[in-house]
């Protein structure tokens, strides 16, 4: 025999009022396990269908991130390459002697010269980057190590945070040479990715920067640069820096340039 269930008086004067009302009562019966089932299953279907758009938002933003960045140091490196030609700290298109001990971590004083087998005007199809961790120069060292291949790269910490986030190839072309210095020629930068070099397993990086847009994970950085700058750097101190500009010029088009009075043949 079931024991004898007493309603609170509240509930019981609740019930009267809306009998007396010729309401319908209340039901307390809560929700029942399908309800609940058909809940789960509508949380988990909203879960699924936008997990993807966050997944897309990160990846992209992440991108976005690392090509801001990594355009930063680009144009870091072009700045400093012209300051090293201003302060005639380049060495001029001789064959790099090997490195010392103690000249290993000195810090750069040049940017490698490429095979002067193309025109100076295009510096892009001069060199690739090779693969692989054996390419980081002096990847357990300094910051900015010295390097003395045109393939190449120096490591990049941008956050300080002891993990490396960019490799950058640095080189110029042979250029001008005026008493034993570089006066006028081509720079090439790329930055890459540091998983790119890192993780490569063998041939060449590509040389066509990525495409920025939505991206779901690493994509092309895992092959390409991230960004690409190639310029022209000349000496603007010197007294004849205009004519030695105009005749880096005529000799890397081939067009004939009007030179001003007084300029060396």
């Amino acid at each position: 025999m079931k024991p004898t269930r007493f309603l609170p008086p509240s509930v019981l004067r609740d019930r009267g009022s809306r009998l007396a009302r010729g309401l319908p009562l209340a039901n307390h019966a809560g929700l029942t396990l399908i309800e609940c089932l058909v809940a789960i299953v509508m949380v988990a279907l909203v879960a699924s269908a936008i997990t993807p758009a966050l997944v897309l938002s990160v990846a992209t933003r992440v991108q976005s991130q690392k090509a801001e960045q990594a355009m930063a140091l680009g144009q870091s490196e072009i700045d400093r390459i012209r300051t090293l030609a201003e302060r005639g700290q380049l060495v001029p298109p001789t064959p790099l002697p090997a490195l010392t001990a103690d000249s290993a971590f000195r810090g750069v004083t040049e940017v490698p010269v490429a095979a002067n087998n193309v025109l100076d005007n295009d510096p892009a199809a001069q060199v690739g980057a090779a693969v692989g961790l054996n390419n980081i120069v002096n990847r357990n060292g300094p910051a900015l190590p010295a390097t003395t291949n045109p393939t190449q790269t120096r490591q990049f910490d941008v956050n300080n945070d002891g993990t490396p986030d960019f490799v950058v190839q640095t080189y110029r072309t042979r250029g001008l040479v005026v008493n034993g210095e570089p006066v006028a020629f081509a720079v090439g930068v790329r930055v890459y990715d540091y998983n790119a070099v890192a993780n490569g397993t063998g041939g060449n990086l590509e040389r066509e920067p990525i495409s920025l847009g939505i991206s779901a994970g690493q994509g092309q950085r895992l092959r390409r640069p991230i960004t690409a700058f190639y310029t022209t750097v000349s000496v603007s101190e010197r007294g004849d820096s205009l004519c030695d500009l105009l005749r880096y010029s005529q000799s890397t088009t081939g067009v004939n340039v009007t030179r001003p009075p007084g300029c060396p043949p």
